[in-house]
C-alpha cells in the first residue's frame, strides 16, 4: 500500500523506490504482485514514468484512507506504550505492540477486503474463492494472538 501511495505522487517508480527506501525493482514486482491480486493494471508505464490507470483512480482514496488509519492507529499504540513504560515490563509492552499489530493488520486486511470483494466479483471469481484470499490472514491473525501467554494478554485488558 506504502508502495502504491508513493507512486501515486510520484508518478516515477525510481523516485518512489527512493522515498520508501527500497531498489526500484523491489517496487516494481510489489506493484506488479498487487496489480495481479486486483486483477487489472493500477498504472500505466512510459519511459521513465508512470500515471494512474482507472481502476489506480478507483482505489487510490480508499488505500490513502487505510494508510492513514493505520498510522493513527500506530501513534495511539506508540503514545500507549510510552505512558505505561514507567509501571510496566518489557515483555508486557512486547506483548502489547505483538496484539496491538495484528488488531491493525486484521483491520487493514479486513478494510481491503471489503474494497477489493466487489473487484473480484467483477472479474467472475465464485465467491468462496474470492473470500478465500483474505480469510487465511485473518485465521493466522487469531491463532496468533491466542498463542499469547494468558498472563500478558490479561495485564492488557
Amino acid at each position: 500500500m506504502r508502495y502504491f501511495l508513493a507512486l501515486c505522487e510520484e508518478l516515477n517508480f525510481t523516485r518512489a523506490a527512493t522515498r520508501c527506501g527500497v531498489r526500484q525493482p523491489s517496487l516494481t514486482r510489489a506493484i506488479k504482485q498487487l496489480e495481479g491480486e486486483l486483477g487489472g493494471p493500477l498504472f500505466y508505464r512510459d519511459h521513465g514514468g508512470a500515471r494512474l490507470s482507472d481502476l489506480g483512480n478507483l482505489l487510490w482514496p480508499e488505500l490513502a484512507s487505510i494508510d492513514r488509519s493505520v498510522a493513527r492507529a500506530a501513534r495511539k499504540a506508540a503514545k500507549f506504550l510510552n505512558a505505561r513504560s514507567g509501571n510496566s515490563h518489557c515483555k508486557a509492552r512486547r506483548t502489547s505492540m505483538r496484539i496491538l499489530s495484528a488488531v491493525v493488520l486484521t483491520i487493514a486486511v479486513l478494510a481491503a477486503g471489503l474494497i477489493f470483494r466487489p473487484i473480484h466479483s467483477a472479474t467472475a471469481l465464485p465467491p468462496a474463492q474470492a473470500g478465500a484470499m483474505i480469510d487465511p490472514y485473518a485465521l493466522q491473525l487469531t491463532i496468533d494472538i491466542r498463542s499469547l501467554p494468558e498472563q500478558d494478554v490479561g495485564e492488557l485488558i
